[in-house]
């Protein structure tokens, strides 16, 4: 059985997460790469220095934020409806909670999926979480296709691959012009049921 936390202990724990929801909204606000200890620091009402006590240094919130991000990334995935479901309907609620992630979590969402950061290299620990998340999905994919509901005349990586892109090409275009709109509407947002219609078509038995 573990050990209840000390005092000093859970008021280290609600500093870091004090620490990492201000990033967060710091991040939302003025771009992912424009984060600032001084101003995460100024916000706690302490001094920048004191900062390190709980981060090393401005990549170790980054790298808490991207494993973080994976992790309710998988939970959403997880809940998702019609997993188990009729292909269609599976592969739509695939798309859709991928976008919707993207829409409610765009500080995340950046972090995980694009480079606003070049010089930010995830840790060992948090990039797991990412390539566990990605083994799933492979799986996942993998099922489908060895269940003989798709069939494609080049190789399953390849295909795996282009559904990836497809995926992430509408979200990246919904995201940059109607960042508002919820999933199903605006210019791109609407086309998840086309996309996926078009992705049967082509690779349904």
């Amino acid at each position: 059985m573990d050990k209840p936390l000390t005092r000093r202990q859970i008021v280290r724990q609600e500093t870091i997460e004090n620490i990492l929801s201000i990033a967060r909204e710091e991040m939302k606000k003025n771009g992912v790469a424009a984060l600032s200890l001084g101003v995460i620091a100024k916000r706690l009402g302490i001094r920048t220095p004191s900062l390190y006590t709980y981060f090393d240094s401005k990549n170790a919130i980054y790298d808490a934020l991207f494993r973080r991000g994976f992790l309710e990334f998988e939970r959403c995935m997880d809940e998702r409806p019609f997993q188990n479901g009729p292909l269609r309907k599976n592969v739509i609620s695939s798309l859709e909670t991928y976008m919707r992630f993207a829409q409610e979590n765009p500080e995340l969402y950046q972090l995980m999926f694009q480079r606003p950061v070049p010089q930010f290299v995830p840790s060992e620990e948090s990039m797991a979480v990412s390539l566990g998340l990605l083994e799933k999905s492979k799986e996942q994919f993998a099922h489908i296709f060895e269940s003989g509901e798709l069939s494609t005349d080049f190789p399953f990586a390849e295909a795996r691959d282009l559904f990836i892109a497809m995926q992430h090409g509408l979200t990246e275009l919904h995201l940059a012009n109607n960042p508002d709109l919820a999933v199903g509407n605006g210019r791109f947002g609407k086309l998840i049921n086309q996309a996926v219609d078009l992705f049967l078509a082509a690779w349904q038995k």
